[in-house]
């Protein structure tokens, strides 16, 4: 699940109109993480960002609820990968990372469109070459914002917040996860998983 740092077919009108900026591991979804490289941080970012990837699940990698999400508020855990690719630098401070994958781990209370009180992290591997290949540039930690959103399902809830450690630390980070499953059966018989594809902007 560095400076200052979770899908379409399927989404119904009022879905879409509940979509907000992402929160996330986003998947639902956090970022587990583990070593930092404390050489790797940068000071603050510019404005247009430190850092913007594609973000899509990961073959098999899907983001998992248990329980179900329904339209009844309730307490859930999501656990996700997330691939990160096309990554550019727009303020030219992390040049060299290409691609990443972020492992997702947490939890909330959430319904169909969101989730709120929203703890977990998530660790984001990055790489400088596409396709996570090449050398491990650092990993980053990721928070969650506990007040969650709301936007196209719970993950973009899990995909904003603030990078704590490696490169990009004390950075923001937000997304979207717009599902490529069909979310609609949330509302009648519950949502056990998302796969899906968006973006995520740190800094």
């Amino acid at each position: 699940m560095p400076d200052r740092a979770h899908t379409t077919v399927g989404a119904t009108a009022p879905v879409r109109r509940g979509i907000t900026a992402l929160a996330a591991a986003g998947a639902a979804l956090v970022l587990l993480v583990t070593g930092a490289d404390a050489a790797l941080a940068q000071p603050s970012a510019r404005a247009g960002g430190t850092l913007k990837c594609a973000l899509r699940t990961a073959p098999g990698g899907r983001i998992t609820f248990t329980p179900a999400v329904s339209s009844t508020p309730r307490r859930i855990s999501a656990h996700g990968t997330v691939d990160l690719d096309d990554c550019a630098s727009p303020d030219g401070r992390q040049p060299h990372i290409r691609s990443g994958r972020l492992v997702l781990g947490g939890s909330g209370l959430a319904t169909c469109s969101g989730a709120t009180g929203v703890q977990g992290t998530g660790t984001v591997t990055w790489y400088s070459k596409a396709n996570r290949t090449g050398r491990v540039i650092g990993r980053t930690t990721l928070r969650p914002t506990s007040g969650g959103g709301q936007g196209y399902t719970p993950v973009d809830s899990f995909l904003s917040g603030e990078a704590v450690s490696g490169p990009m630390a004390g950075h923001t980070f937000s997304g979207t996860a717009v599902p490529t499953n069909d979310v609609k059966r949330c509302f009648t018989s519950g949502l056990g998983y998302i796969e899906g594809r968006g973006s995520l902007t740190v800094g």
